[in-house]
């Protein structure tokens, strides 16, 4: 008779999955059970027993944010987690050498997740902050998906909102093919790029508001209809980077981690560009011999 997850730690799981998304945010009861989607009595008894083991917290307000126990769970996981701690030791070296931002982020079932942030870059620039998470779909996560099967990527794929159309599909497809080619994708600056950081930074400042939230929803689904993910550099054309990403591969083949390097804030040519991906791909390449990893 096969095995079943209790009900009880499948809720409790995803209770603790849900204050992660917004790490300085304080929840009510019947917010985290109507957005978790918990009856709010069952809510409130899985809420007093992490809470008894230091899991979640609860302030004077009798709201709740994520308890002590999980920063002593969340390194003795990254200190299990062998891709990571080489992923990060390889990231802060690329940072201090090119004196620029650069972060680790894992792939968290359906979203990517900052894990770790290397800040030795100008006061002018892009920033990435820890527990910072975005839904894996078009364009994001694309050093993540182009080692995936033809399913993956069909499942990336699909879920833009609105569907792409089928020149959009080609040009994702493409950028894909580069990525596996170059061995890093680019990130390239929109319009809309700006909007969409201000809202992740308001988010995870705390400001929960429905148009915060709005905002940041509509600057990513303009994000997935835009050239934001490159494929292919002009070399006689100076643009704007938000990010290189390159992936770091576990023994089993799979993208255990992904380094990513911020852009400047300043436009740069295609050759400079290449020299910023030649260098996160030493440094993602170093990391997967660190775990005796392999690329597929």
């Amino acid at each position: 008779m096969p095995l079943t997850p209790s009900p009880a730690v499948v809720r409790a799981s995803d209770l603790l999955h849900h204050l992660a998304r917004d790490p300085t945010r304080h929840f009510s009861v019947s917010e985290l059970a109507r957005e978790v989607g918990v009856p709010r009595a069952t809510c409130d008894t899985l809420l007093l027993g992490l809470a008894e083991g230091g899991f979640v917290r609860r302030d004077p307000s009798l709201r709740y944010e994520l308890g002590p126990a999980c920063i002593v769970v969340g390194d003795a996981a990254r200190s299990a987690n062998p891709t990571l701690r080489a992923a990060a030791e390889r990231a802060e070296a690329l940072a201090r050498a090119r004196a620029s931002v650069v972060a680790v982020s894992i792939r968290d079932h359906e979203e990517t997740r900052v894990a770790s942030v290397f800040d030795f870059g100008p006061p002018l620039g892009f920033r990435a902050r820890v527990g910072e998470s975005i839904l894996l779909v078009p364009p994001f996560g694309a050093s993540f998906v182009a080692w995936d099967d033809e399913t993956g990527i069909r499942r990336w794929l699909a879920r833009a909102d609105p569907p792409l159309s089928g020149e959009e599909e080609r040009h994702y497809l493409d950028a894909l093919d580069a990525v596996r080619r170059r061995g890093y994708s680019v990130t390239l600056v929109t319009e809309r790029q700006p909007h969409l950081i201000a809202a992740l930074q308001r988010l995870a400042t705390g400001n929960t508001a429905d148009d915060v939230r709005r905002a940041r929803d509509d600057a990513a689904r303009h994000l997935t209809h835009s050239e934001y993910l490159a494929a292919e550099l002009d070399a006689d054309r100076m643009v704007r980077v938000a990010q290189v990403s390159a992936p770091v591969f576990q023994p089993d083949g799979d993208v255990g981690a992904s380094i990513m390097l911020l852009g400047p804030a300043h436009d740069l040519t295609a050759a400079e560009i290449d020299a910023m991906g030649r260098d996160l791909v030493d440094a993602a390449a170093a990391a997967t011999v660190d775990v005796r990893g392999y690329a597929p």
